[in-house]
Protein backbone atom coordinates (compact mmCIF):
# COMPACT_ATOMS: atom_id res chain seq x y z
CA UNK A 1 0.00 0.00 0.00
CA UNK A 2 1.25 3.47 -0.88
CA UNK A 3 2.24 5.70 2.02
CA UNK A 4 0.28 8.98 1.98
CA UNK A 5 1.77 12.23 3.29
CA UNK A 6 -0.73 14.70 4.78
CA UNK A 7 1.54 16.72 7.07
CA UNK A 8 2.41 19.68 4.85
CA UNK A 9 2.14 22.20 7.71
CA UNK A 10 5.21 20.63 9.29
CA UNK A 11 7.27 20.29 6.13
CA UNK A 12 6.74 20.64 2.41
CA UNK A 13 8.91 18.55 0.06
CA UNK A 14 11.00 20.51 -2.40
CA UNK A 15 9.29 21.30 -5.66
CA UNK A 16 10.97 19.73 -8.70
CA UNK A 17 11.83 23.18 -10.07
CA UNK A 18 13.53 24.02 -6.75
CA UNK A 19 15.64 20.88 -6.93
CA UNK A 20 16.64 21.73 -10.50
CA UNK A 21 17.50 25.31 -9.54
CA UNK A 22 19.83 24.10 -6.79
CA UNK A 23 21.25 21.05 -8.53
CA UNK A 24 24.16 22.52 -10.49
CA UNK A 25 25.18 24.95 -7.74
CA UNK A 26 26.20 22.26 -5.24
CA UNK A 27 29.24 21.28 -7.31
CA UNK A 28 30.31 24.82 -8.19
CA UNK A 29 33.37 26.16 -6.32
CA UNK A 30 33.48 29.63 -4.86
CA UNK A 31 32.45 31.46 -1.72
CA UNK A 32 29.97 34.33 -2.19
CA UNK A 33 32.09 36.41 0.19
CA UNK A 34 35.26 35.90 -1.88
CA UNK A 35 35.37 39.06 -3.97
CA UNK A 36 38.80 38.55 -5.49
CA UNK A 37 37.93 36.10 -8.27
CA UNK A 38 35.19 35.12 -10.71
CA UNK A 39 34.03 32.07 -8.73
CA UNK A 40 33.11 34.31 -5.82
CA UNK A 41 31.52 36.86 -8.15
CA UNK A 42 29.32 34.17 -9.68
CA UNK A 43 28.04 33.16 -6.25
CA UNK A 44 27.50 36.82 -5.33
CA UNK A 45 25.39 37.22 -8.47
CA UNK A 46 23.23 34.26 -7.52
CA UNK A 47 22.60 35.75 -4.08
CA UNK A 48 21.83 39.19 -5.56
CA UNK A 49 19.41 37.71 -8.10
CA UNK A 50 17.66 35.81 -5.32
CA UNK A 51 17.37 38.94 -3.18
CA UNK A 52 15.72 40.73 -6.08
CA UNK A 53 13.09 37.99 -6.25
CA UNK A 54 12.37 38.34 -2.53
CA UNK A 55 12.12 42.13 -2.64
CA UNK A 56 9.67 41.96 -5.55
CA UNK A 57 7.45 39.34 -3.93
CA UNK A 58 7.49 40.63 -0.35
CA UNK A 59 7.56 44.38 -1.10
CA UNK A 60 10.75 45.40 0.69
CA UNK A 61 14.35 46.53 0.12
CA UNK A 62 17.42 44.29 -0.04
CA UNK A 63 18.99 45.99 2.98
CA UNK A 64 15.90 44.99 5.01
CA UNK A 65 16.46 41.24 4.51
CA UNK A 66 18.69 38.90 6.48
CA UNK A 67 19.20 35.23 5.68
CA UNK A 68 18.93 32.84 8.65
CA UNK A 69 18.86 29.09 9.17
CA UNK A 70 15.06 29.17 9.32
CA UNK A 71 12.09 30.84 10.96
CA UNK A 72 13.12 29.70 14.46
CA UNK A 73 16.39 31.61 14.28
CA UNK A 74 14.65 34.55 12.61
CA UNK A 75 12.02 34.72 15.36
CA UNK A 76 14.69 34.55 18.06
CA UNK A 77 16.75 37.23 16.37
CA UNK A 78 13.74 39.51 15.92
CA UNK A 79 12.82 39.26 19.61
CA UNK A 80 16.26 39.38 21.21
CA UNK A 81 17.50 42.24 19.00
CA UNK A 82 14.19 44.00 18.50
CA UNK A 83 13.02 44.42 22.08
CA UNK A 84 16.11 46.46 23.16
CA UNK A 85 15.57 48.71 20.12
CA UNK A 86 11.90 49.09 21.08
CA UNK A 87 12.91 50.01 24.64
CA UNK A 88 15.10 52.85 23.39
CA UNK A 89 12.34 54.05 21.08
CA UNK A 90 9.63 53.86 23.76
CA UNK A 91 11.38 53.80 27.17
CA UNK A 92 8.16 54.23 29.18
CA UNK A 93 6.53 51.09 27.79
CA UNK A 94 6.71 47.93 29.90
CA UNK A 95 4.41 45.33 28.32
CA UNK A 96 4.70 42.63 25.67
CA UNK A 97 1.52 41.27 24.07
CA UNK A 98 1.19 37.93 22.31
CA UNK A 99 -1.19 34.94 22.26
CA UNK A 100 -1.14 31.16 22.42
CA UNK A 101 -1.46 31.11 18.64
CA UNK A 102 2.30 31.61 18.42
CA UNK A 103 4.92 28.95 17.71
CA UNK A 104 7.29 27.97 20.52
CA UNK A 105 10.13 29.77 18.72
CA UNK A 106 8.21 32.96 19.52
CA UNK A 107 6.74 32.16 22.94
CA UNK A 108 9.92 30.83 24.55
CA UNK A 109 12.12 33.80 23.53
CA UNK A 110 9.38 36.21 24.63
CA UNK A 111 9.32 34.64 28.09
CA UNK A 112 13.11 34.91 28.35
CA UNK A 113 13.20 38.49 27.04
CA UNK A 114 10.39 39.60 29.35
CA UNK A 115 12.23 38.18 32.36
CA UNK A 116 15.57 39.65 31.31
CA UNK A 117 14.20 43.14 30.65
CA UNK A 118 11.71 43.25 33.52
CA UNK A 119 8.69 43.46 31.22
CA UNK A 120 5.14 42.17 31.63
CA UNK A 121 4.14 39.40 29.20
CA UNK A 122 0.39 39.30 28.61
CA UNK A 123 -1.57 36.84 26.47
CA UNK A 124 -4.40 38.17 24.32
CA UNK A 125 -7.59 36.11 24.24
CA UNK A 126 -8.43 33.85 21.31
CA UNK A 127 -11.96 33.54 19.96
CA UNK A 128 -13.74 30.20 19.66
CA UNK A 129 -12.93 30.41 15.91
CA UNK A 130 -9.19 30.46 16.60
CA UNK A 131 -8.71 34.16 15.85
CA UNK A 132 -6.93 36.67 18.03
CA UNK A 133 -9.58 38.68 19.88
CA UNK A 134 -9.20 42.23 18.55
CA UNK A 135 -11.44 43.65 21.26
CA UNK A 136 -9.31 42.12 24.01
CA UNK A 137 -6.18 43.28 22.18
CA UNK A 138 -7.48 46.84 22.11
CA UNK A 139 -8.45 46.63 25.79
CA UNK A 140 -4.94 45.49 26.71
CA UNK A 141 -3.50 48.37 24.70
CA UNK A 142 -5.66 50.82 26.62
CA UNK A 143 -4.87 49.32 30.01
CA UNK A 144 -1.11 48.92 29.53
CA UNK A 145 1.87 50.74 28.07
CA UNK A 146 2.66 48.30 25.27
CA UNK A 147 6.19 48.01 23.92
CA UNK A 148 5.98 44.98 21.63
CA UNK A 149 3.45 42.69 19.96
CA UNK A 150 4.17 39.28 18.41
CA UNK A 151 1.33 38.02 16.23
CA UNK A 152 1.41 35.17 13.75
CA UNK A 153 -0.05 35.66 10.27
CA UNK A 154 -1.26 32.05 9.88
CA UNK A 155 -1.28 29.61 12.77
CA UNK A 156 0.54 26.40 11.96
CA UNK A 157 -1.67 24.06 14.01
CA UNK A 158 -5.30 25.07 13.58
CA UNK A 159 -4.46 26.89 10.34
CA UNK A 160 -6.39 30.11 10.98
CA UNK A 161 -5.32 33.37 9.34
CA UNK A 162 -5.09 36.32 11.69
CA UNK A 163 -6.36 39.90 11.11
CA UNK A 164 -2.81 41.11 10.84
CA UNK A 165 -3.60 44.49 9.24
CA UNK A 166 -5.95 45.39 12.09
CA UNK A 167 -3.27 44.30 14.58
CA UNK A 168 -0.72 46.45 12.73
CA UNK A 169 -3.06 49.43 12.82
CA UNK A 170 -3.40 49.14 16.61
CA UNK A 171 0.37 48.84 17.01
CA UNK A 172 0.89 52.01 14.98
CA UNK A 173 -1.77 53.87 16.95
CA UNK A 174 -0.16 52.98 20.28
CA UNK A 175 3.51 53.19 19.14
CA UNK A 176 4.25 49.50 19.74
CA UNK A 177 6.61 47.45 17.59
CA UNK A 178 5.06 44.55 15.68
CA UNK A 179 6.71 41.19 15.00
CA UNK A 180 4.93 38.84 12.59
CA UNK A 181 5.72 35.16 12.08
CA UNK A 182 4.65 34.60 8.46
CA UNK A 183 6.30 31.21 7.99
CA UNK A 184 2.92 29.44 7.51
CA UNK A 185 1.34 32.28 5.50
CA UNK A 186 2.50 31.27 2.04
CA UNK A 187 -0.99 31.50 0.56
CA UNK A 188 -1.50 35.08 1.75
CA UNK A 189 -0.22 38.22 0.08
CA UNK A 190 2.74 39.35 2.20
CA UNK A 191 3.61 43.01 1.69
CA UNK A 192 6.09 44.19 4.31
CA UNK A 193 5.91 47.89 3.47
CA UNK A 194 2.14 47.95 3.10
CA UNK A 195 1.78 46.17 6.42
CA UNK A 196 4.36 48.49 8.03
CA UNK A 197 5.57 45.62 10.16
CA UNK A 198 8.80 46.00 12.17
CA UNK A 199 9.93 42.37 11.96
CA UNK A 200 8.64 39.51 9.80
CA UNK A 201 9.93 35.95 9.49
CA UNK A 202 9.77 33.47 6.61
CA UNK A 203 10.78 29.84 6.14
CA UNK A 204 11.66 28.00 2.92
CA UNK A 205 10.56 24.52 3.97
CA UNK A 206 6.97 25.68 4.43
CA UNK A 207 6.68 26.75 0.76
CA UNK A 208 8.28 23.80 -1.08
CA UNK A 209 11.82 25.09 -0.64
CA UNK A 210 14.80 23.46 1.09
CA UNK A 211 15.17 23.01 4.84
CA UNK A 212 17.79 25.08 6.63
CA UNK A 213 17.12 28.53 5.18
CA UNK A 214 14.85 31.36 6.30
CA UNK A 215 14.53 35.13 6.13
CA UNK A 216 14.14 37.92 8.61
CA UNK A 217 12.67 41.14 7.28
CA UNK A 218 13.16 44.25 9.39
CA UNK A 219 13.27 47.98 8.81
CA UNK A 220 15.57 48.13 11.87
CA UNK A 221 18.49 46.08 10.53
CA UNK A 222 20.55 49.22 10.00
CA UNK A 223 19.88 50.42 13.55
CA UNK A 224 23.18 50.54 15.44
CA UNK A 225 21.50 48.85 18.40
CA UNK A 226 20.58 45.77 16.35
CA UNK A 227 22.63 43.01 17.95
CA UNK A 228 23.65 39.93 15.92
CA UNK A 229 23.16 36.54 17.57
CA UNK A 230 26.00 34.97 15.58
CA UNK A 231 29.32 36.77 15.31
CA UNK A 232 32.72 35.92 13.90
CA UNK A 233 32.67 37.33 10.40
CA UNK A 234 31.52 40.30 8.40
CA UNK A 235 28.97 38.45 6.29
CA UNK A 236 25.59 40.10 5.65
CA UNK A 237 26.96 43.50 6.74
CA UNK A 238 28.11 42.01 10.02
CA UNK A 239 24.53 41.19 11.08
CA UNK A 240 24.95 37.40 10.91
CA UNK A 241 28.29 35.66 10.60
CA UNK A 242 28.67 32.58 8.45
CA UNK A 243 29.10 31.73 4.79
CA UNK A 244 25.84 32.10 2.92
CA UNK A 245 24.46 28.73 1.68
CA UNK A 246 23.99 29.75 -1.95
CA UNK A 247 22.15 26.61 -3.16
CA UNK A 248 19.62 26.96 -0.35
CA UNK A 249 19.13 30.66 -1.06
CA UNK A 250 18.57 30.00 -4.76
CA UNK A 251 16.16 27.18 -3.91
CA UNK A 252 14.28 29.40 -1.46
CA UNK A 253 13.96 32.15 -4.06
CA UNK A 254 12.72 29.71 -6.69
CA UNK A 255 10.16 28.27 -4.27
CA UNK A 256 8.88 31.77 -3.45
CA UNK A 257 8.68 32.63 -7.14
CA UNK A 258 6.76 29.46 -8.03
CA UNK A 259 4.31 29.93 -5.17
CA UNK A 260 3.79 33.57 -6.13
CA UNK A 261 2.84 32.45 -9.64
CA UNK A 262 0.43 29.67 -8.62
CA UNK A 263 -0.83 30.97 -5.26
CA UNK A 264 -4.47 31.61 -6.18
CA UNK A 265 -5.03 28.53 -8.34
CA UNK A 266 -3.20 26.25 -5.94
CA UNK A 267 -5.15 27.58 -2.95
CA UNK A 268 -8.41 26.77 -4.75
CA UNK A 269 -7.20 23.27 -5.59
CA UNK A 270 -6.07 22.57 -2.01
CA UNK A 271 -9.34 23.87 -0.58
CA UNK A 272 -11.27 21.60 -2.93
CA UNK A 273 -9.27 18.56 -1.82
CA UNK A 274 -9.54 19.58 1.83
CA UNK A 275 -13.31 19.96 1.59
CA UNK A 276 -13.58 16.60 -0.18
CA UNK A 277 -11.68 14.96 2.68
CA UNK A 278 -13.90 16.59 5.27
CA UNK A 279 -17.09 15.73 3.41
CA UNK A 280 -16.00 12.12 3.01
CA UNK A 281 -15.30 11.74 6.73
CA UNK A 282 -18.47 13.57 7.71
CA UNK A 283 -20.64 11.08 5.83
CA UNK A 284 -19.77 8.33 8.31
CA UNK A 285 -18.08 9.86 11.37
CA UNK A 286 -18.90 12.57 13.87
CA UNK A 287 -16.31 15.22 13.01
CA UNK A 288 -15.54 18.45 14.81
CA UNK A 289 -13.35 21.00 12.99
CA UNK A 290 -11.55 23.68 15.00
CA UNK A 291 -10.92 27.16 13.68
CA UNK A 292 -12.59 29.44 11.17
CA UNK A 293 -13.29 27.45 8.00
CA UNK A 294 -13.45 30.48 5.72
CA UNK A 295 -10.19 32.19 6.59
CA UNK A 296 -7.48 29.59 7.06
CA UNK A 297 -4.60 27.84 5.32
CA UNK A 298 -6.29 26.22 2.29
CA UNK A 299 -4.89 22.76 2.96
CA UNK A 300 -5.29 22.68 6.74
CA UNK A 301 -7.80 20.77 8.84
CA UNK A 302 -7.52 20.58 12.62
CA UNK A 303 -10.26 18.17 13.57
CA UNK A 304 -11.45 15.61 16.06
CA UNK A 305 -13.41 12.41 15.73
CA UNK A 306 -15.79 12.46 18.68
CA UNK A 307 -14.75 10.02 21.44
CA UNK A 308 -11.80 8.64 19.48
CA UNK A 309 -8.27 9.15 20.80
CA UNK A 310 -6.10 10.85 18.16
CA UNK A 311 -2.88 9.22 19.37
CA UNK A 312 -4.40 5.80 18.86
CA UNK A 313 -5.54 6.77 15.36
CA UNK A 314 -2.08 8.12 14.48
CA UNK A 315 -0.29 5.02 15.75
CA UNK A 316 -2.67 2.51 14.15
CA UNK A 317 -2.46 4.10 10.70
CA UNK A 318 1.34 4.12 10.59
CA UNK A 319 3.21 3.93 8.31
CA UNK A 320 0.56 4.24 5.65
CA UNK A 321 -0.96 7.62 6.53
CA UNK A 322 1.15 10.52 7.80
CA UNK A 323 -0.50 13.34 9.75
CA UNK A 324 0.21 14.84 13.17
CA UNK A 325 -1.28 15.76 16.52
CA UNK A 326 -0.04 19.33 16.15
CA UNK A 327 3.19 21.24 15.56
CA UNK A 328 6.20 19.06 14.75
CA UNK A 329 8.11 20.99 17.44
CA UNK A 330 5.67 19.64 20.03
CA UNK A 331 6.36 16.04 19.05
CA UNK A 332 3.80 13.59 20.43
CA UNK A 333 3.07 15.69 23.52
CA UNK A 334 -0.34 15.01 25.09
CA UNK A 335 -0.23 18.26 27.05
CA UNK A 336 -3.56 20.09 27.08
CA UNK A 337 -2.91 22.38 24.14
CA UNK A 338 -2.78 26.06 25.16
CA UNK A 339 -4.57 26.92 21.90
CA UNK A 340 -7.41 24.50 22.64
CA UNK A 341 -7.62 25.72 26.22
CA UNK A 342 -7.72 29.36 25.06
CA UNK A 343 -10.53 28.44 22.64
CA UNK A 344 -12.46 26.83 25.53
CA UNK A 345 -12.26 23.36 24.00
CA UNK A 346 -12.64 20.73 26.75
CA UNK A 347 -9.51 18.67 27.48
CA UNK A 348 -11.29 15.42 26.59
CA UNK A 349 -12.20 16.74 23.14
CA UNK A 350 -8.74 18.29 22.65
CA UNK A 351 -7.21 14.83 23.14
CA UNK A 352 -9.21 13.67 20.11
CA UNK A 353 -7.79 16.43 17.89
CA UNK A 354 -5.27 15.96 15.10
CA UNK A 355 -3.92 17.96 12.17
CA UNK A 356 -4.16 17.03 8.52
CA UNK A 357 -2.66 19.29 5.89
CA UNK A 358 -2.94 18.75 2.15
CA UNK A 359 -0.29 20.05 -0.20
CA UNK A 360 0.89 20.53 -3.76
CA UNK A 361 1.71 16.87 -4.34
CA UNK A 362 -1.54 15.50 -2.87
CA UNK A 363 -3.83 13.72 -5.34
CA UNK A 364 -7.56 13.04 -5.40
CA UNK A 365 -6.84 9.33 -5.23
CA UNK A 366 -4.83 9.85 -2.03
CA UNK A 367 -7.70 11.79 -0.46
CA UNK A 368 -10.15 9.01 -1.30
CA UNK A 369 -7.80 6.41 0.15
CA UNK A 370 -7.19 8.48 3.30
CA UNK A 371 -10.94 8.75 3.89
CA UNK A 372 -11.33 4.97 3.56
CA UNK A 373 -8.38 4.28 5.86
CA UNK A 374 -9.55 6.61 8.64
CA UNK A 375 -13.14 5.38 8.53
CA UNK A 376 -12.06 1.72 8.48
CA UNK A 377 -9.76 2.24 11.47
CA UNK A 378 -12.41 4.01 13.54
CA UNK A 379 -15.00 1.34 12.75
CA UNK A 380 -12.52 -1.44 13.56
CA UNK A 381 -11.75 -0.04 16.99
CA UNK A 382 -15.30 1.03 17.76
Amino acid sequence: MKNIYLDYNSHTPCDISVIKAMQDIWSQPGNPHSDGHSFGWNKQTLVSDSLKIFTDIYDCFEEELLFTSGATEANNLAIYSGIPIAEKTNPQADTILTSHLEHKSVLNPLEIAASKHGLKLLYVDITSDGIIDLQDLQTKFKQNSVLWVSCTMTNGVIGTNQPIYQVAELCQRYDAMLHVDASQAGYLDISCHDLEVDFLTLSAHKIYGPSGIGLLYSKHLQNLDFMPMISGGGQQDGLRAGTLPVPLIVGFADAAKVLDEVRESEALRLKKLRDALLDGLNQTLEIRVFGNMEDRHPGNLYLAIENFDSMQLLNNLQPYLAFSLGSACDGLSREYSPIMKAMSVPKELAECAFRICIGRMTTTAEIDLAIDMIIAEVKKVS
